[in-house]
């Protein structure tokens, strides 16, 4: 039984694949495109259903459009550790390049329809359901051990800056060409992502999947592998209370604090701008300094301080301080997930690692839904300060996990 280590040791000496090096910077550098044509395609999408459609059945459709990737996200493990992480992530970019292409073709001829566009959406979360276990899993495969953190905030950061850049990149998009041009410019994104992940090398091959796998035998043995390894448990339950914590003041919390403090919808945009600007910095700050040797202490610290956040935004009114506060909880909570997700990888066995994250990533897309959900009842019952005390609580307790479990208080990533 794998526990959480001392020291997680590094492998042996052999040709090092660099986080800097280009058979993971252009890895990088592909998603984070593939996450522009992503972010492009969505504002396209939210913005024509809003025009054909009433806000409350917009939001229903985008939520139902969601789902089949949260269904499917543990089926995406499996076959990410059947067949391979790298060919996962190649056919089903191949395919989600296909349904854009389709759906651009479909649009061109018939216009924007709203069952075009929600088939489109959903098909395409279907198939990122097998991507996301894949691209977690593959990582490990193409870096050191030490280098993890690194490769990570790295990921993380291309992630966020196609993101950023796809929203207003789409905006102009739709003026220029409309949904069936953004269907295209996602179309090749996806693409250049399937030739990146086809291109990239192996520092360590995957495990063999055993012959003749069966789906739901190979489910469950990656379930009760989770159940037995107390270490990975462990980082797991802290991701889920960070999660839990910190999803909601970044989602409802910043229109009810814009509302508190009377700035409107621009303070709300500034407070979501503090907290990338926060989560930006922190993907830089463990690209250069990662906390390899006080993993522990570093999560002691973002974990406290984001409580200590979370307690601060239910007692000020000052926009300014509010402001600060975000950019803070956006730097601890960027830089206690790549360490947590880091742990994760290197604790698990190569052989179930696709399961494993596929219930990481399971575990990190229903906290939100859930989160926002508890959120807007107790701040009916409660109040905001109150209820933004109670979010604080859950982050404290992450906190108290790491402090009484000597192992995970003093691991070390180098």
């Amino acid at each position: 039984m794998t526990d959480l280590q001392t020291h997680v040791p590094a492998p042996k000496a052999r040709s090092a694949s660099s986080p800097f090096g280009l058979n993971y910077l252009g890895f990088t550098g592909a998603m984070g495109l593939a996450s522009l044509g992503d972010a492009s395609w969505y504002i396209a999408l939210t913005w024509t259903l809003s025009r054909s459609v009433s806000p409350a059945v917009a939001g229903a459709l985008l939520a139902l459009a969601s789902l089949p990737r949260m269904v499917a996200l543990l089926g995406g493990g499996v076959l990410a550790d059947r067949k391979g992480p790298r060919r996962v992530m190649v056919v089903t970019d191949l395919l989600r390049c296909g349904v854009m292409l389709t759906a651009a073709a479909l649009i061109a001829l018939s216009g924007p329809s709203v069952p075009l566009l929600f088939a489109a959406a959903a098909l395409v979360a279907l198939l990122s359901a097998f991507f996301i276990p894949a691209s977690g899993a593959v990582k490990p495969l193409l870096l050191e051990d030490r280098d993890l953190v690194r490769g990570n905030a790295m990921f993380v950061l291309g992630l966020r800056g196609g993101q950023a850049a796809g929203g207003p990149i789409g905006a102009w998009l739709i003026g220029v060409g409309g949904v069936a041009l953004i269907a295209v410019v996602n179309a090749f994104g996806y693409l250049f992502s399937a030739a990146a992940s086809w291109r990239v090398r192996y520092l360590r091959e995957p495990a063999p999947a055993p012959e003749r796998p069966r789906f739901w035998p190979q489910l469950a043995d990656g379930l009760r592998y989770l159940r037995g390894e107390r270490g990975i448990l462990t980082a797991v339950l802290l991701i889920t209370l960070t999660e839990l914590a910190c999803a909601p003041p970044v989602n409802l919390g910043l229109v009810l604090l814009s509302r508190r403090m009377d700035t409107g919808a621009g303070g709300a945009g500034l407070l979501l701008t503090a907290y990338t600007v926060g989560a930006v910095a922190s993907s830089v700050l463990a690209m250069s300094l990662p906390p390899l040797r006080r993993g522990g202490l570093a999560l002691i610290v973002d974990t406290a301080l984001a409580g200590v956040c979370l307690l601060g935004t239910g007692l000020a009114h000052s926009l300014w301080i509010t402001l600060g506060l975000y950019a803070v909880l956006g730097m601890v909570t960027g830089q206690s997930g790549v360490i947590l997700v880091s742990l994760t990888q290197r604790l698990t066995a190569s052989a179930v690692r696709g399961r494993v994250m596929a219930v990481l990533s399971l575990v990190i897309y229903a906290s939100a839904p859930l989160a926002n959900l508890l959120y807007g009842l107790l701040v009916g019952f409660l109040g905001f300060a109150a209820t933004m005390a109670v979010f604080s609580s859950l982050a404290f307790a992450a906190t108290a996990i790491v402090v009484l479990t000597p192992r995970l208080r003093s691991v070390r990533l180098d």
